[in-house]
């Protein structure tokens, strides 16, 4: 199964976590990944604050943080953590259902994981559009 997503410390009830599935095992092939195995964790901004801080040193909860394993011949392309809380506030900035939200916060992981970033406007860019096109096409 090339897709494991955890939500066992928060239980997402406005979530059906098979269509969600099935959204990311089509994006997953579609970008040719789908022999990759990734593991998305639903955790709360304390717990994604304290990832964030150890991890990249920066002391603030964030959306997504996808961590990508090293070497091409493992199995595993790697581990997601996406806040719900921070999917919920999102929810209202962007008129957003929670399972939308949490749809294209997983697709935006994954294309972290394949080398997609948004640290200059382009790069922002050129990702949300690609993220929004999966989406679309996926949902």
């Amino acid at each position: 199964m090339p897709l494991f997503i955890n939500d066992s410390n928060i239980k997402i009830k406005s979530i059906n976590k098979s269509i969600l599935k099935r959204t990311l095992i089509r994006t997953m092939k579609y970008l040719n990944i789908e022999k990759r195995h990734i593991d998305i964790t639903f955790v709360d901004n304390v717990k994604i604050k304290e990832l964030n801080t150890k991890y990249r040193n920066i002391k603030e909860s964030t959306d997504v943080l996808s961590f990508l394993v090293d070497g091409h011949d493992n199995a595993l392309l790697g581990d997601v953590f996406i806040s719900l809380d921070y999917a919920r506030k999102n929810c209202s900035i962007n008129h957003n259902s929670l399972s939308k939200e949490v749809k294209i916060l997983s697709i935006h992981a994954i294309l972290h994981l394949i080398g997609y970033n948004h640290v200059s406007k382009e790069e922002e860019k050129e990702m949300f559009k690609i993220q929004n096109e999966l989406y679309e096409k996926f949902k």
